[in-house]
């Protein structure tokens, strides 16, 4: 093999390498976003409340 075709084809494998890489991280940052998603607040102990929301009893929010 000549000294061209080998730097050619270690660069290829190089490239091919490194996209396979970033593409396997980002499925797995993917799948994890999609988990978090969904459990992250499952009880919704962190939600954010609006503060206009007032503290109305359910007779109130009946008539809504």
């Amino acid at each position: 093999m000549k000294k061209e075709t080998g730097i050619l084809l270690a660069g290829s494998v190089g490239v091919i390498l490194g996209l396979g890489i970033f593409g396997i991280k980002k499925f797995f940052s993917r799948k994890h976003q999609e988990y978090y998603d969904y459990y992250s607040d499952f009880h919704r102990h962190f939600e954010k409340k609006k503060k206009d929301d007032g503290n109305h009893g359910v007779e109130y929010l009946a008539m809504l």
